[in-house]
């Protein structure tokens, strides 16, 4: 995925104003009517022409500052990354008007070096090669010490505690869930627990979609995630599709896969070619969480619990995440949503996933209309879903849901139908 932000050198240019020219095409408010045309739902697409809106701000305002960089002005530039010593020195090379080659060859180095140096924003670099570039650069960095404040809760990572009774359940869910081909002690669970919640961030962010003052399940939800990111990085580090963000024309073909009773794994497949990472991995007992979206190393990743095994849960736990990356992306993607579907209180973004699932699978607008929706015996719910070309399950499921009644239809939404095509992949 594009990291809209960060353009520091003429590569990330040329591709930043190649994607800046796809994403006016796709903001402007003919494309809605497009994507309409071309059989995409007219509330779907206006909510993803809205997200590639902020891409366009983004990008414009981030090729504005590179631009100024390069002419000397890099005021700007600096004051977006301020405090990292890294970027100053990438900055710095933009403003002398120096290429990485350039750089390069001063310091009598190869290219790639320096292109890896900044890749890591200079983090794994000695302190003595990094003032060396300092001084060729001409960047003079400053320490202050400031007195003692109160932690910002906002800014840091935060450790959640357990007991030795959760810790316990963890690991025996390890071993249970083949985590590593080698006993897990209870120690190593802390350790590889507490390791992941660097990578989390504060632990509000972390209940995103779930009961938002309970931290009761942080650690287990730490380690659940510290799992998925490992699994991850694993299935990352092969050569795998590039997402395009820009593109959400396959939305329809994805509802369709729902009519095959192998219709999740063959939505797993799709997502995998389309560049988004498919992964059930189940929740640890007394986790309250179906799924969750995230990027892990840049690449954009679903997770599923399925911890409801129906298909009417599958298919709309699914367009829910998907939901999160292509209208989310700007708003805490990076960290993650973790959904609890059935949580009561949802806000403003729970609910617009809520609704951008709902619209994919079953149009608002032949829904008011349809015989499906008040329907007692499953003739017309079928007959509906055979004229949409989905699973009726999905329809039954519907159903249930708005007439609050799960007591009704209880054969018809596929129970048992979903973590069997899972559980040799997990």
């Amino acid at each position: 995925m594009f990291e809209f932000n960060d353009i520091f050198n003429e590569r990330d240019a040329r591709r930043a104003k190649g994607t800046l020219e796809k994403a006016r095409e796709i903001a402007s408010p003919a494309a809605s009517l497009n994507a309409t045309r071309a059989g995409l739902s007219p509330l779907i697409a206006e909510k993803h022409r809205r997200a590639i809106s902020g891409i366009v701000t983004e990008l414009s305002a981030a090729l504005d500052r590179y631009e100024a960089a390069k002419n000397g002005d890099s005021a700007a530039l600096l004051d977006q990354y301020r405090g990292d010593p890294g970027i100053a020195l990438v900055v710095a090379r933009i403003a002398r008007g120096w290429s990485q080659a350039a750089l390069a060859e001063k310091l009598s180095l190869r290219e790639q070096q320096i292109q890896r140096y900044e890749a890591e924003r200079y983090r794994t670099i000695g302190l003595a090669n990094y003032r060396k570039i300092a001084n060729l650069l001409g960047v003079e960095l400053r320490a202050s010490i400031k007195e003692a404040a109160a932690p910002n809760f906002a800014q840091v990572h935060y450790t959640p505690q357990a007991d030795k009774k959760t810790i316990s359940r963890i690991a025996e869910h390890a071993r249970t869930n083949w985590w590593t081909d080698r006993d897990v002690s209870e120690d190593t669970i802390v350790e590889f627990t507490r390791a992941s919640i660097s990578k989390l961030g504060q632990p509000a962010l972390l209940r995103t979609g779930m009961t938002p003052n309970n931290i009761s399940q942080d650690f287990l939800l730490a380690a659940w995630r510290g799992r998925i990111i490992e699994r991850a990085e694993t299935a990352t580090a092969q050569a795998t599709p590039a997402f395009n963000i820009l593109d959400i024309s396959w939305i329809g073909d994805l509802t369709r896969l729902s009519a095959s009773d192998d219709g999740p794994a063959l939505a797993a497949r799709l997502l995998g070619e389309r560049g988004i990472l498919f992964i059930y991995e189940p929740a640890i007992q007394g986790l309250r969480l179906d799924g969750a979206a995230m990027l892990v190393s840049g690449n954009p990743v679903v997770a599923m619990t399925l911890r409801h095994d129906r298909i009417d849960n599958f298919w709309f736990t699914l367009l829910h995440e998907l939901a999160h990356i292509y209208l989310h992306f700007r708003m805490g993607l990076a960290i993650g949503f973790y959904d609890d579907l059935e949580t009561v209180e949802s806000d403003e973004i729970e609910s617009e996933a809520d609704e951008f699932a709902s619209e994919a699978l079953v149009p608002n607008m032949m829904w008011r209309t349809s015989a499906a929706r008040i329907a007692k015996d499953p003739a017309p719910i079928e007959k509906f879903a055979a004229q949409l070309g989905i699973h009726p399950a999905i329809i039954f499921g519907r159903v249930r849901m708005e007439r609050k009644n799960y007591s009704i239809f209880s054969d018809k939404v596929g129970a048992g139908r979903v973590r069997s095509q899972f559980v040799k992949e997990a």
